[in-house]
């Protein structure tokens, strides 16, 4: 068997026919494993697939199926340990079930999430996994219609199946946690990148548990990490509210990225950790875990939480379920570490 000249343009299931003297239907069949193959023609397919160094277009294949085995994930910010981790996880348990993933990163950004979408649906992904989701308009859920099943982990919406935990709740109980520590100036950093409703759901357990203790709140959020913040009344400097008169004796981090930063920023103005300043995160990503940071965090299951939307989302692809969405709740745990402690004497 005598492969053709070295060509431009890859081989093609009719060379591979051409070469062993079969039909094309024939040479699928080989590929697919399909039963009832004699073993002579199936050697035959095999050397002409070796001498032309041929292979099979999964995509086209699949089309023609009129399903894929790819997932689209849409994520916020890569540059977070947290969604880096989700999605290795999301990856290890859809490649287990014989699906890959295409990504699309966001920024939580409506105009760049829509057109990831589109460009995801365009790519005939089999169903969509949001870690995060902008959640202010109407065009990623008219996008998406009624093309593909859709379950958003970590996150929420009102049209699709939803695996989280509940941030309100969670919220609450971080901020109590430095209330019973003593604290009575304790900030809430809310996150630049998260979508509205968990990011309002964080912020609102905060002021629940301020509000319960009587105390003042106050929010900020970065302006130019990690030097200047804002708030309702402007732009200030990190430094001037880590040491300035008023300065908290504790915060509240939406999430452990942002805890970090706060972390290097106290230790650039002098201030102790938690002597001077008591810092919570939300996530419980890898490197809060090192025993010189040893940040206290709330912690979501998220080997769990990965499973649970892998598996809700293929057995919605493959008709497994069906009905109305679903809602799972899972438990979150307060993990109490080096980073918190009583409040320091006035």
């Amino acid at each position: 068997m005598t492969p053709p000249r070295s060509r431009q343009k890859p081989a093609t299931i009719h060379d591979v026919a051409r070469l062993a003297e079969l039909s094309k239907s024939t040479v699928s069949n080989v590929i697919r494993g399909a039963p009832g193959v004699n073993p002579e023609t199936k050697e035959r397919v095999e050397k002409a697939i070796q001498a032309l160094g041929y292979r099979p277009n999964v995509v086209a294949r699949q089309l023609v199926q009129q399903r894929t085995t790819v997932l689209g994930i849409v994520i916020g910010d890569l540059g977070n340990p947290f969604y880096a981790e989700m999605a290795k996880l999301i990856e290890g348990f859809a490649a287990a079930r014989g699906f890959q993933l295409m990504f699309c990163n966001t920024q939580v950004d409506e105009h760049t999430e829509l057109k990831g979408i589109r460009s995801l649906i365009e790519h005939r992904v089999a169903g969509l996994l949001f870690l995060a989701y902008a959640g202010d308009a109407d065009g990623a859920r008219l996008a998406v219609g009624d093309q593909l099943p859709v379950v958003f982990v970590t996150c929420d919406a009102d049209w699709g199946d939803v695996v989280a935990v509940d941030d309100l709740a969670a919220a609450t109980a971080a901020t109590r946690h430095l209330i019973e520590l003593g604290h009575q100036r304790i900030i809430y950093f809310a996150d630049t990148v998260r979508e509205a409703r968990a990011e309002s759901a964080r912020r609102d357990g905060y002021l629940a548990a301020i509000n319960e203790a009587g105390l003042a709140p106050r929010v900020l959020r970065w302006h130019e990490r990690p030097r200047l913040v804002r708030n309702d009344d402007g732009i200030r400097s990190m430094e001037a509210i880590l040491a300035g008169p008023d300065r908290p004796t504790a915060i509240f981090a939406a999430n452990d990225l942002h805890a970090m930063d706060i972390l290097d920023c106290a230790d650039q103005y002098g201030l102790r950790v938690p002597e001077d300043l008591s810092i919570i995160g939300f996530d419980d990503i890898a490197i809060s875990r090192i025993a010189r940071i040893s940040l206290s965090t709330i912690a979501q299951p998220k080997e769990q939480l990965a499973r649970i939307a892998v598996e809700l989302l293929i057995g919605r692809i493959r008709g497994d379920i069906q009905g109305r969405a679903m809602r799972h709740s899972l438990d979150f745990s307060l993990l109490k570490r080096r980073t918190t402690a009583r409040a320091p004497h006035p």
